[in-house]
């Protein structure tokens, strides 16, 4: 397998028009996205792709998602390489599909992009405007049926909400609820990976023989060492992920971390969300 290379960008939080920054950030979100695709403009091996995995606007309208279109479409014609995304707990559904996609509006965005040798599942975690993720029986139904159907490539997925593992059982509350349900479907197949964003901080485990690994955000990082009282700082972190025979790198790059405290969300509960349905 020739190598292959992944930029993640997760979690934006750029700002609606006429808007505060979310969080009290102190520089401008768009300014850190732009760092980072300035950033990328000065690798001297062009990366393959570029996946932004959610929380793309925080809260934004229609026109936020019309600035958000021309702004990817211009770092892909500059960058010359495609941009996917997906959507977070903080984008807006029906404003996504009208400004963005310009579609009409579905109840999850998801789709698959296939290379000659491997493919790459972009999944929809997103539940109402809701913090805890899920996925649904119709989009397992789907992966499920793809993975069956292209059994010979390698897989891998992206979306918002990561997996539950080491590290982040104090945000079962926020994390994929659902996160038995999709390593059943993933589970002893191609699927070599998955990444995800949402909670501000990067993590890696490995869980049934895939590698599970959660990218820092663009905007702020979140400090959840007290699990009662997470920390948020300015901050501006993307991966680059190479994918090659040997196995599957990811490198943090920082191009920005914050000293002071800018806010902080207190949590009573950090157990999984009961009784919810996604039909």
């Amino acid at each position: 397998m020739s190598k292959y290379k992944v930029i993640q960008i997760t979690d934006t939080h750029l700002t609606p028009r006429g808007k505060e920054a979310s969080n009290n950030q102190q520089i401008d979100p768009y300014l850190k996205l732009n760092s980072i695709f300035t950033d990328i403009s000065t690798m001297p091996e062009k990366p393959d792709m570029i996946a932004i995995t959610g929380d793309l606007i925080h809260e934004g309208t229609v026109i936020d998602y019309v600035d958000l279109r021309e702004l990817v479409e211009k770092a892909e014609a500059e960058l010359k390489i495609p941009i996917n995304v997906v959507l977070g707990n903080h984008d807006r559904l029906e404003e996504f599909f009208e400004g963005y996609v310009q579609q009409p509006s579905r109840e999850k965005y998801y789709y698959l992009k296939e290379t000659p040798e491997m493919n790459f599942y972009f999944l929809d975690s997103k539940f109402h405007n809701d913090e805890p993720g899920y996925l649904g029986e119709e989009q397992l139904a789907w992966l499920k049926n793809n993975l069956a159907k292209y059994s010979d490539k390698k897989s891998f997925i992206f979306l918002h909400h990561p997996v539950d593992g080491p590290g982040i059982h104090h945000m079962r509350y926020s994390i994929l609820q659902e996160s038995d349900e999709l390593m059943q479907v993933i589970t002893d197949t191609s699927v070599q990976a998955v990444f995800s964003g949402h909670i501000h901080f990067e993590t890696s485990f490995v869980k049934a023989g895939i590698l599970m690994h959660s990218t820092d955000s663009s905007a702020y990082h979140i400090n959840c060492d007290n699990k009662n009282k997470h920390l948020i700082y300015d901050a501006t972190y993307y991966d680059i992920i190479t994918i090659e025979d040997g196995g599957i790198e990811t490198e943090t790059r920082c191009l920005y971390e914050g000293q002071d405290i800018i806010n902080d969300v207190d949590v009573d509960d950090t157990g999984f969300v009961k009784d919810r349905t996604t039909n």
